[in-house]
């Protein structure tokens, strides 16, 4: 983030994608001094260019110490000459995605954000709270929120789970026969994608022609989110790719994108063309800025990092004056690829269920899911304990406390049995083993070691979990990958297995064109 003429800041979304880095350049004036710097604008996918992945203004993540530093020299004079919500206003307006950096009370009061009933008012409520996170247009008027009644009965009016007849057989996964098309990138869509797939879905996932996303984004997180897919890519500006895709798309139950109302018209995507080709298709879109209503900021362009500035998290994490990233691909991209597959699921029973010929209009965005991470502070701000780069927990008691070697674990003490400073004291003289058994018998109370993602993984790729399952794939292509298997689908008992490695990006064209009716 960068500090502006208010004294608050602007988040400038220029590092995932050549076309905005360039368009960023170009718009603040700074093109003639980036390249003064030494640093190109060249095609990273081009093996020729790899000696300038050091300076690659398609791929900034790469730059060297004294390129980024140039470039952020050139950015913070440009920002101080305006505010931040100036900023925020004229650079999205230009297709430039950003965020002016604001609390977590800044956005509930935001108006935006109540205009589009991201942040609802609530019937019998005097205080607003966060609206809905998915909708779809079959639903018509979405009605006001209510207050809960604690303990009131509800009457179930929806029907009971067919149980079948000796002539039809459960599916293994409920999704199977359904077909999804998927033209989403980077996180949240493709997550929603693959978890389609895990469901049973036919997924066919297409790929750009000519991607602007550099190949950390295109390749190395597409590895996980490709599973289970079949890929091609397309290459929109030629019409035989098109025609290739609207054969794909007549055959689709749903369609996955997360473009801008703009972009979906393009692609020939929007609701009106998706009549013309299958009226019964669902169009599943995510977007940035999108409530359950309208509102101006409805077509703005994003990435899970503004809108983490824009909700309050990047206060949370980063010191006073310092916003910081929860992460730069963090659980606002990975929980909206998650509702976007509720929402779409909604969809299809309500479609199935009513037996309509008609599609639907189905959504989620960034902003709904990011805001839903701080649901249990929507009434009042975490401790300091609880904020910032040191955080250790809500309470003195209930916390993260440190144990011999480096190591971390989390207790949970009774605030009547134990002085909180004494038990930190005391914690610090063992190891973990030591910690938890003095928890356990010592504290009668609850404890766990904290746990890296790397040690995670060796836990989970032991074999003896059936829930928390981390494994190696490989589907012949030199594209070896180790994730997590779909456990969190559990039917009969039983976790799903993802159905297939992750394909290369393209892989599959042969066999999809040729279900497709082409030849060779």
């Amino acid at each position: 983030p960068y500090r502006c003429k208010d004294g608050n800041f602007i988040l400038p979304m220029a590092t995932f994608n050549r076309r905005l880095a360039v368009g960023y350049c170009n718009y603040l004036g700074m093109m003639d001094a980036v390249k003064e710097a030494g640093i190109v604008d060249k095609d990273p996918y081009d093996a020729a260019n790899v000696p300038f992945d050091d300076r690659n203004l398609a791929l900034p993540m790469g730059f060297d110490f004294q390129k980024s530093s140039k470039c952020a020299e050139l950015f913070a004079l440009k920002f101080m000459e305006k505010t931040a919500k100036e900023w925020e206003t004229e650079l999205e307006a230009a297709g430039l995605p950003c965020a002016e950096i604001q609390s977590f009370r800044d956005w509930m009061q935001d108006k935006d954000a109540r205009i589009a009933r991201i942040v609802a008012e609530v019937e019998g409520l005097e205080e607003p709270q966060l609206g809905r996170t998915a909708w779809m247009t079959s639903a018509g008027e979405y009605p006001n929120l209510k207050k809960m009644e604690r303990n009131k009965k509800v009457d179930f009016k929806g029907k009971p789970t067919p149980t079948g007849t000796k002539d039809s057989q459960p599916k293994s996964r409920p999704l199977e026969g359904f077909v999804v098309v998927d033209f989403a990138n980077v996180i949240a869509g493709p997550a929603a994608g693959r978890m389609f797939g895990e469901l049973g879905a036919t997924v066919y996932k297409l790929g750009p022609g000519l991607p602007q996303h550099g190949p950390m984004v295109m390749m190395v997180w597409q590895a996980e989110l490709h599973q289970g897919k079949k890929s091609i890519i397309v290459n929109h500006k030629v019409a035989e790719a098109r025609e290739v895709a609207q054969r794909l798309v007549a055959r689709a139950d749903l369609v996955l994108v997360n473009k801008m109302d703009d972009q979906i018209h393009h692609l020939g995507l929007d609701r009106e063309t998706l009549d013309a080709v299958h009226k019964k298709t669902i169009l599943l879109q995510l977007k940035a800025h999108q409530g359950e209503k309208a509102s101006a900021r409805s077509n703005w362009s994003g990435y899970d990092p503004a809108l983490q500035g824009k909700v309050g998290l990047m206060t949370r994490f980063g010191p006073p004056g310092c916003p910081n990233f929860h992460g730069v691909a963090s659980c606002v991209d990975y929980l909206t690829g998650y509702m976007a597959t509720f929402s779409g699921i909604a969809a299809l029973y309500s479609r199935e269920e009513r037996q309509s010929k008609s599609g639907d209009w189905a959504g989620t965005s960034l902003a709904v899911c990011a805001s839903l991470t701080q649901l249990t502070l929507q009434r009042r701000e975490p401790p300091a304990s609880a904020v910032g780069a040191t955080a250790t927990g809500m309470t003195p008691h209930s916390r993260i406390f440190k144990v011999k070697g480096g190591k971390l674990i989390y207790g949970q003490a009774d605030p009547a049995k134990v002085d909180a400073d004494a038990l930190v004291a005391t914690l610090a003289a063992m190891d973990v083993e030591q910690a938890l058994a003095h928890f356990k018998d010592s504290l009668k109370s609850l404890a766990v070691p904290v746990q890296t993602c790397k040690e995670m993984a060796a836990l989970c790729s032991d074999g003896r979990s059936k829930t928390a399952h981390f494994k190696k794939k490989d589907a012949g292509q030199g594209w070896v990958v180790e994730t997590w298997e779909p456990t969190w689908f559990c039917f009969d008992g039983q976790p799903f297995a993802t159905r297939w490695a992750p394909f290369r990006a393209g892989s599959n064209a042969p066999e999809v064109l040729a279900e497709l009716g082409y030849t060779a």
